[in-house]
């Protein structure tokens, strides 16, 4: 379930973006209820400057999800497009979208006056009465409620949100309440350079390598991949060297597998690698059928996952991050296809990857690939911009390598 404001879910690239990602493989989470909280305003901003279409929700048209416009002030509306909403998604497994028109009584923060940019829309609001009291009213005209029962229901509400104030009051006062209190993270253990025992058997490495330079019978292998890369492998791994970057990575990935580690590796153009490095996954030349080496490394091996991303780096990044969150046992990598291209998410960058363990105690393995070089491709194809991790550094939140 995700919440937005109607200014954001129009106006916010990594809306759209999620969207397209909601149905690749991948990618999915079996289907996503977007809530729109549409206060028909963004901070000072009107509808007509905030988006070219008709409605906030319009985007969504773009995976023909489900746009139900409610009015936010009929509670058992909302009731019902809530409970549609979710056996749509139970059902189909695809995002829909509940657009609840509504307003924001007060400013858009603390130090907020709507009524400098917005008097008339404000003085009506004030004038009206609250949500709750409307409900409250046609409850008893309806005789669903006495009016006893009614003030009961709502003075216990108010009792309940009195005293868990006191109470966060209390424990402020005592001390008691810690960085990692209620928080479900796993506490790490201090960070250190001390060497770390990552080797493993010359006999598992030979068996990994001869897994990756091994194509079934009968399937039709690229000639250039056939002539070339294999061979050049296959020598390397008898000869003991020399070993590349593609190769080593792939070699530790066998290795992790069959210790029972999950490894997922996500980015654009990543199965085969944008230098045509990597090729995780072959490909047969007459059948276009699909030939993944390190899905065979042992019977009881982990699973391994590597998908081609679409053409984003925001919604992808962020979509890994929250999968190495998810799944803390797992690898998680995200290749940018050139390491200049991560500034497309700077944000899940700053926001989360450098800073979320500090800000809400939630510790993250993802490891970023991201391939760079001075190789006469020119701008934005030749450097990582390692300069601005290495700003990000603090508190052994990273480790730029």
């Amino acid at each position: 379930i995700l919440l937005h404001g109607d200014a954001a879910f129009a106006g916010q690239g990594p809306v759209a973006e999620c969207l397209n990602l909601s149905q690749l493989p991948g990618y999915r989470t079996g289907g996503t209820i977007h809530l729109i909280i549409n206060n028909q305003i963004g901070f000072t901003t009107m509808p007509a400057d905030a988006r070219s279409s008709a409605y906030a929700t319009d985007v969504a048209k773009m995976i023909e999800a489900p746009i139900l416009h409610v009015n936010g002030e009929v509670p058992m509306e909302l009731y019902w497009a809530a409970q549609f909403a979710l056996e749509f998604r139970q059902q189909f497994g695809r995002d829909v979208v509940i657009d609840m028109y509504c307003y924001r009584r007060q400013g858009h923060n603390e130090n907020d006056q709507a009524a400098f940019t917005q008097p008339h829309i404000y003085k009506l609001i004030q004038g009206r009465e609250t949500i709750g009291q409307i409900y409250k009213k046609q409850l008893v005209a309806q005789g669903a409620l006495s009016q006893a029962d009614a003030d009961k229901i709502e003075q216990d509400i108010w009792d309940r949100f009195e005293a868990g104030h006191a109470k966060m009051l209390e424990l402020q006062e005592k001390g008691e309440r810690s960085a990692f209190s209620g928080s479900t993270a796993v506490e790490q253990m201090p960070y250190t350079h001390a060497p770390v025992p990552t080797g493993i058997g010359r006999d598992l490495l030979q068996h990994v390598g001869k897994v990756l330079t091994t194509v079934p019978e009968g399937f039709n292998l690229h000639p250039t991949l056939a002539k070339r890369f294999v061979p050049r492998r296959q020598e390397a791994l008898q000869n003991g060297g020399p070993i590349d970057w593609a190769f080593a990575e792939s070699l530790a990935w066998g290795a992790l597998l069959t210790e029972g580690h999950q490894v997922r590796l996500s980015g654009q153009d990543c199965r085969r690698g944008t230098f045509s490095h990597r090729h995780a996954v072959f490909y047969d030349s007459e059948t276009r059928a699909r030939y993944i080496p390190l899905e065979h490394v042992s019977p009881t091996q982990a699973k391994f996952c590597v998908y081609n991303s679409f053409l984003s780096e925001f919604a992808v990044l962020g979509f890994d991050y929250g999968y190495s969150l998810g799944a803390p046992n797992m690898l998680t990598l995200w290749e940018a296809q050139f390491g200049d291209f991560s500034n497309g998410a700077q944000v899940i960058i700053d926001q989360f990857i450098a800073s979320a363990e500090s800000k809400w105690q939630t510790p993250s393995d993802l490891v970023m690939l991201l391939p760079h070089g001075y190789e006469g491709q020119g701008p934005e194809h030749s450097s990582a911009r390692l300069e601005r991790f290495l700003q990000l550094c603090a508190g052994k939140n990273i480790i730029v390598g």
